[in-house]
């Protein structure tokens, strides 16, 4: 028998090319809380597969993904929402959201080694190297290893242990943008919209910059992702206090209609349920 030809490998790689399909099912879902509950048992199939293929790009990369949806989606909104209401409550959900992105993270870097045998070791003695070195084939994995260390950072509320590692996350999020703009309906782009307002190298023009993103991405969906709209409001009319301007994008953001995009429907309805959140919070959000 040819090494690595048995069945069990076999039916492991076949059932890793299906895994965006199990993906389709959940975002198209229009029932958040049982997306919750299922979601647990998909990710530990994910792992025990991955155990049996641990050098599976599509499988490492379908782990990352499913973390990191699992973790901005219902673990770090959960912890934000405790935070607004009892900080100290909120400090377990935040550590939780953080190790869930840190194993995300992993898995996203592990995908990318897959096909790039020591990227993970480069990638941290010199990023900019080992960028050099990914191709298309590589652009699911960059954004989830991107997103998975982004919400790993946020997660941790500012340790400078994660914050000194955010400018990788622009390096795989330009990657991205460069290869391929308009992958997932703009999702580089819109992550980008976020990245530039918290780089460290800010500039003067990073807001415009970021609101160019936003032209950009809406352009895209056609005003059909639901949180676009509530990006923007967070990341620009909260900073800027145009109290005004961030009811308008909310209220956008909850006349999405989640059923024109069905693709994205699970998406659109977290994003108008935080849109919901946001606007009863309004008088704690604006001074004026």
């Amino acid at each position: 028998m040819i090494e690595g030809c048995s069945p069990g490998k076999f039916l492991i790689n076949q059932l890793s090319k299906s895994l965006d399909g199990v993906t389709d099912i959940y975002l198209t879902e229009d029932d958040p809380e049982l997306v919750r509950e299922a979601f647990p048992f998909n990710l530990k199939t994910l792992e025990l597969l991955v155990q049996q293929s641990p050098d599976n790009a599509a499988l490492l990369t379908a782990a990352a993904s499913g973390f990191a949806l699992y973790s901005y989606g219902f673990i770090l909104e959960d912890a934000d929402r405790m935070a607004a209401e009892n900080i100290r409550d909120s400090r377990p959900l935040y550590q939780r959201a953080r190790k869930l992105f840190v194993r995300s993270y992993s898995y996203g870097l592990r995908a990318l080694e897959a096909r790039h045998p020591n990227f993970k070791a480069e990638f941290y003695r010199n990023p900019n190297s080992a960028m050099a070195d990914l191709d298309k084939d590589d652009i699911s994995a960059a954004y989830w290893t991107a997103a998975a260390l982004a919400g790993a950072i946020s997660a941790s509320q500012g340790d400078p242990e994660l914050l000194i590692h955010l400018p990788k996350v622009g390096l795989l999020l330009e990657f991205g943008y460069v290869n391929d703009p308009e992958w997932n309906s703009g999702a580089f782009i819109s992550a980008l919209m976020k990245y530039e307002m918290s780089r460290p190298d800010k500039t003067a023009d990073s807001k415009e910059i970021a609101k160019n993103y936003y032209s950009r991405v809406f352009e895209l969906t056609g005003g059909n992702d639901a949180s676009v709209f509530v990006a923007y409001a967070e990341i620009f009319s909260i900073s800027e206090q145009n109290r005004a301007e961030f009811t308008e994008m909310l209220q956008r953001a909850l006349q999405v209609d989640i059923d024109k995009n069905p693709q994205n429907r699970l998406a659109n309805i977290l994003a108008q349920d935080r849109a919901q959140w946001l606007l009863m919070r309004i008088d704690e959000l604006f001074y004026y």
